[in-house]
């Protein structure tokens, strides 16, 4: 049995687009997936960014905050909410009373 030379040619033919559609595909993916790769990298680095700003507004805030609870703490602002709020004053000698 001989195989004819059209035959084997379609063979042939049919066999190399077969494997060149095989590495084609291969080729399409892993560049599809390099791709993806790529964009969650710089998604990740966003995010970071992000994340270290959000950090340092924190931080700023509970300096702030901090600040603002010691000034809250002195005596002198601690004397004008009693009055205010509380209408506490300074007792007199005559409201003191000593106890034994």
């Amino acid at each position: 049995m001989k195989i004819n030379k059209k035959s084997r040619k379609n063979i042939l033919t049919s066999r190399v687009i077969g494997v060149s559609f095989i590495f084609l595909s291969i080729f399409i993916v892993e560049f599809f997936f390099k791709t993806w790769c790529g964009v969650q990298c710089i998604r990740t680095g966003y995010e970071i960014t992000n994340a270290l700003n959000r950090r340092k507004s924190l931080i700023c805030m509970q300096k702030n905050l901090q600040i603002e609870i010691a000034h809250l703490k002195s005596p002198q602002v601690l004397g004008k909410i009693a009055k205010k709020r509380f209408g506490l004053t300074i007792p007199g000698p005559e409201q003191i009373v000593i106890i034994p």
